[in-house]
């Protein structure tokens, strides 16, 4: 069993991996799923989007790989993960975690289908303007330009969030009204062809919209399911209201650099 529910894509093999009834059974129960799943109505299984994952050092390690979790099990659709470096060099996030890129910014896809820039260490990528140079082209050319976290201030330093609703991790969000941008205290804010999550894991909470928007409802509630994404947050201290005065202005003091880092101007 693969961790992605439609990752083994029975319809497009020739035969079964083993020859025994079980195995022949099992073949075509997959095979009658697919096919199943596929006739749901507004569900369209198979297609070919281009999908742009912005990697910049010190990107958040679970801004990236959240979303590329369940957009990687849109069967057809291209994923590139576009270093704002040289293409030969792993993109290290902000945990340590390295990631190889498939391509740079300068080379990805014109007109992508996605164009998805995480938070982390977003003042590095403030600071590269060619970096910002070139999500402001891409964005300018996709379908839906998205972000995770303070990846909302990116977007908003290559001028995307100009008189749109958006949203950022809580600790940021008034900034990005700096940025053009009416803030948002929401998990996800869609405003028509920009979508931005809160911090962290509202990436995935994205995510599946946007599977939703690209592919069907139920596609996504599939995909839903074979993640078994039923959070249960151990101590409900996920939000400033959830956690308290006390704690909030601790976090608040923790993050004060952070903050800093990316104001406007």
């Amino acid at each position: 069993m693969t961790d992605h529910p439609l990752e083994w894509d029975a319809m497009n093999h020739g035969t079964p991996p083993a020859k025994d009834a079980a195995a022949q059974a099992a073949w075509d129960r997959s095979v009658a799923a697919h096919h199943a799943l596929a006739a749901r109505p507004g569900v369209t299984l198979q297609a070919s989007e281009e999908i742009v994952i912005v990697l910049h050092p010190g990107f958040d390690t679970l801004d990236a790989i959240g979303p590329h979790y369940f957009l990687s099990s849109l069967l057809g659709a291209t994923i590139h993960l576009a270093t704002t470096g040289p293409v030969d060099e792993p993109v290290t996030s902000a945990g340590g975690l390295p990631l190889t890129p498939t391509t740079t910014l300068e080379d990805a896809p014109e007109a992508p289908t996605v164009l998805l820039v995480p938070g982390g260490d977003t003042a590095v990528l403030l600071r590269d303007s060619r970096a910002i140079a070139s999500i402001r082209r891409l964005g300018a050319a996709a379908e839906t330009v998205a972000s995770v976290c303070t990846g909302a201030v990116a977007l908003g330093a290559a001028g995307l969030l100009d008189g749109r609703r958006a949203t950022s991790h809580w600790s940021v969000r008034h900034l990005l009204a700096g940025y053009g941008a009416t803030a948002v205290d929401e998990r996800v804010v869609t405003d028509g062809s920009l979508m931005t999550a809160a911090g962290v894991t509202a990436g995935m909470d994205l995510a599946i919209r946007l599977v939703a928007r690209l592919r069907g409802d139920d596609y996504a509630r599939f995909l839903e399911l074979g993640a078994e994404y039923a959070p249960e947050p151990p101590f409900d201290a996920g939000t400033p209201d959830r956690a308290g005065a006390e704690l909030t202005s601790l976090a608040r003091d923790f993050y004060a650099t952070v903050e800093y880092g990316l104001r406007a101007g």
